[in-house]
């Protein structure tokens, strides 16, 4: 039996009257067409038909979207010094992880006043909450890391699980790696991008089981190979030349990639190299009836972006499907872990029934609006619970009054027109640039504005750490461009400054000490500038009509910001071609 009859009878008056048709974004005046598939995914989840375009709907998840950036923020009770991805001008306070973790939030529950705007009294619970600094979710050891699957010596690592590694992002089973993201087991290794089991390799764009390469875009089996792209099962390659080993060994040995300006130099190559190179229709891998990037194994999708757990069913407009078991019946919705059966939501992990949420872990169910909640049922608006059932603004109802109070709140949020879309990105712990949001969709300031993000800059409140004298901060043009040993001890004790990012950063003396066993000159760029510079070099969950330079046919492809003109072929022509030339 339904907990909110009222509302029900609400709704289902407005989805009688819903037919498809072409709609225009209130957010951003883009038209679109709400076809009959839009329309069951409101039936199914009981909720009114969005006022925003998918496309806008998807670029408010990324507003919450974590890509990669950290601040000092403060301990919400002894005001210490904390690392954590949330900016303290955000206005969200926060604990070490294993304080907060220990912690019941549910004394500090708001009484629901139905006559005001919901999304004001959660913004205010949202603030009264701490949030975790590091959101580890299996503890890292000596490691400076956050989302972590469980890292182990290693610093400035996100929803990663390696040892001794070194910025890094979506990185799995990786030892002694840097400037990594969306790798999948990787050993001695820098610079790589969506590429899988890599050994003693730098500069590697989506290629697998690759040794001893550098400079190589889509390449399968490959060793020893030197600026290569579009090759299986090869050997010795040159700028795609075929060499003998000891011709090959000749023309390598005369790159010295220690160098900051041969690094530079052959960087640059390496682009004008993929720019020329053939870029296949999308890079997945054994998907059936479905349209979508990066993914793998997926059945009947639409317009999806990275699932790699094979099995996935069923999902619409959903990025990021990670998890050891299948994902299915998911509609709008980024990061979503083995769950099921939800909407319009951001890091859903072992949930189902999940709608409008912003973090549910853990066998969340029917919850709606929750932030940052632990095996929670029949949740509405809560921020940090653990354990609870039938709670509004984290406070404790009965099972009656839950069902009473939760048909009063939706009728007054439908009838305000909040409910059926998520709040603005002023919720959001994220500072908007380096947002999902501002890297991935490139929002510009104005843009971000128009999503009602806050204006936060890296410096506000102390984020960036203690102050300095301007005259320690050192400009970028003082490092050496080859480092010795000796280098790394006295480098990593200064602070330098990112003047393309605006920001100092510092290095750590072993992740100097890493560059030197990789024979490869460190980056000169904050590390977060490593990570968003490799973001966008990746397709994006944008989609776009290419044509295929081989045979003219029609396909959806995922943009490049990096490559926006590259040479795309349909599936057909590029196997075609690999047999023939890979």
């Amino acid at each position: 039996m339904s907990q909110t009859p009222n509302f029900d009878a609400k709704i289902k008056t407005i989805l009688d009257a819903t037919v498809p048709g072409e709609r225009v974004c209130e957010l951003t005046g883009e038209k679109w067409m709400m076809d009959k598939e839009e329309i069951g995914w409101y039936r199914k989840f009981n909720v009114p038909p969005s006022k925003y375009s998918p496309l806008a709907r998807m670029k408010l998840l990324y507003s919450y979207f974590i890509v990669f950036d950290v601040w000092y923020n403060r301990h919400a009770e002894t005001g210490k010094l904390l690392v954590s991805t949330i900016h303290p001008a955000t206005g969200i306070r926060v604990l070490p992880d294993t304080e907060w973790f220990a912690k019941d939030f549910s004394s500090l529950g708001l009484n629901l006043d139905l006559a005001k705007p919901f999304f004001d009294q959660f913004y205010r619970l949202g603030r009264t909450v701490p949030r975790a600094a590091g959101y580890n979710f299996v503890p890292p050891e000596h490691s400076l890391a956050f989302l972590s699957f469980g890292d182990r010596d290693s610093y400035f690592v996100l929803a990663s699980q390696t040892e001794r590694c070194f910025s890094c992002t979506n990185v799995s089973v990786a030892q002694d790696c840097t400037e990594a993201a969306m790798m999948q087991a990787g050993t001695l290794s820098c610079n790589i991008l969506h590429s899988n089991r890599i050994f003693q390799s730098a500069f590697v764009r989506e290629s697998y089981d690759c040794m001893d390469c550098r400079f190589i875009f889509d390449c399968r089996d490959c060793e020893h190979c030197f600026m290569a792209a579009n090759k299986r099962h090869k050997k010795y390659l040159f700028f795609n030349e075929q060499l003998s080993k000891e011709e090959w060994e000749r023309r390598v040995a005369e790159i010295d990639l220690s160098s900051w300006v041969v690094r530079q130099k052959y960087e640059q190559k390496f682009h004008e190299f993929l720019v020329g190179a053939l870029w296949p229709e999308n890079f997945n891998v054994n998907e059936e009836r479905s349209l979508g990037e990066y993914l793998n194994g997926c059945i009947d999708c639409r317009e999806c972006y990275y699932l790699s757990t094979p099995g996935s069913e069923h999902l619409d407009h959903v990025t990021y499907g990670l998890g050891d078991t299948p994902s299915h019946d998911v509609y709008l919705s980024t990061g979503s872990i083995s769950s099921s059966d939800s909407y319009n939501s951001v890091g859903i992990n072992r949930s189902s029934q999940i709608k409008f949420a912003l973090s549910v872990n853990a066998d969340g169910f029917d919850c709606e609006y929750c932030e940052s909640c632990f095996n929670c049922e029949h949740c509405f608006g809560c921020v940090g619970l653990r354990h609870k059932k039938f709670c509004i603004l984290n406070k404790q109802y009965t099972e009656e009054g839950y069902g009473k109070m939760l048909d009063e709140l939706k009728c007054a949020m439908l009838e305000r027109g909040e409910y059926g879309d998520l709040p603005p990105a002023k919720f959001s712990t994220q500072v908007c640039e380096t947002s999902g949001l501002g890297v991935v969709y490139s929002a510009t300031p104005e843009e971000c504005r128009l999503f009602g993000a806050a204006e936060i800059k890296p410096s506000d409140e102390g984020a960036e750490g203690p102050v300095l004298d301007p005259v320690s901060i050192r400009p970028i043009s003082e490092i050496p461009d080859r480092m010795t040993s000796e280098d790394s001890e006295t480098l990593s004790k200064k602070t330098w400054w990112d003047e393309l990012m605006g920001r100092r950063f510092a290095y750590l003396k072993p992740e100097l000490e890493l560059y030197q066993r990789l024979k490869i000159a460190p980056p000169r760029a904050h590390p977060t500038r490593r990570i968003v510079d490799l973001y966008q070099q990746m397709n994006t969950p944008i989609f776009e009509e290419r044509v295929c330079a081989s045979c003219g046919k029609g396909m959806t492809v995922a943009k490049n910001a990096a490559y926006p003109d590259r040479k795309m072929y349909c599936k057909a022509c590029y196997f075609q071609y690999l047999e023939h030339y890979g």
